[in-house]
């Protein structure tokens, strides 16, 4: 059903700008239509990759703050992945009624600790906003606990397209596909941690 409504508005565009072009043919105005007949499809598609380059280079991209020194772990949700790969000390989830799940480094392997009380001074939190207009975005953020501090962030931009983009996701029911910023450092949080929370052995 979403293909053949597609086509149909396809077919009706194509349709009325024939129309429009035919009654000004001749005129001194048929570039104009021609022009906007152009366009309206794709106008505000163009504008706002055009406004997304200036968005990824003001908003986007690796941002630190302040470096944290001596860090012997963080709250995070990849567990052993920051101790086994980064050689941190602990990790440990994001707390729930007060108590929080630890895994350490100790005699060689990996202790995991149910419902004990957090240590960690800083935290690693991934957020999502704006997800529904016409840009969305991705934004990784290390913060220090205690003063509510951001230490740096890593944010990813995408626009939505335009209103012809938004009307094909809706009539297919396949969802918008975003146009990315690009950046050197690959959006991950792995570059923000090392760039951030400096443990004792680097």
């Amino acid at each position: 059903m979403g293909g053949l409504a597609l086509i149909f508005f396809i077919g009706l565009y194509i349709f009325i700008a024939r129309k429009l072009f035919k009654r000004f043919d001749g005129s001194r105005y048929k570039w104009l239509v021609i022009v906007l007949i152009v366009l309206v499809p794709t106008g505000d598609a163009v504008v706002g990759r055009l406004y997304l380059k200036k968005l990824c280079a003001e908003e986007g991209g690796l941002k630190v703050y302040r470096v944290a020194e001596h860090v012997e772990g963080f709250m995070n949700n990849d567990r052993e992945y920051w101790i086994e790969e980064y050689g941190y000390q602990f990790s440990e989830d994001l707390p729930s009624n007060g108590v929080t799940t630890r895994y350490s480094k100790q005699n060689g392997g990996i202790v995991r600790e149910v419902k004990v009380s957090p240590e960690s001074q800083y935290r690693l939190l991934l957020k999502h906003f704006d997800q529904k207009k016409t840009y969305r975005y991705s934004q990784y953020l290390i913060e220090e606990i205690a003063s509510g501090e951001i230490l740096a962030t890593q944010t990813q931009i995408g626009f939505n397209g335009g209103w012809v983009d938004k009307l094909i996701a809706a009539i297919s029911d396949g969802g918008t596909s975003p146009a990315w910023c690009t950046y050197t450092e690959f959006h991950n949080p792995a570059e923000i941690v090392k760039r951030t929370l400096k443990h004792k052995g680097e």
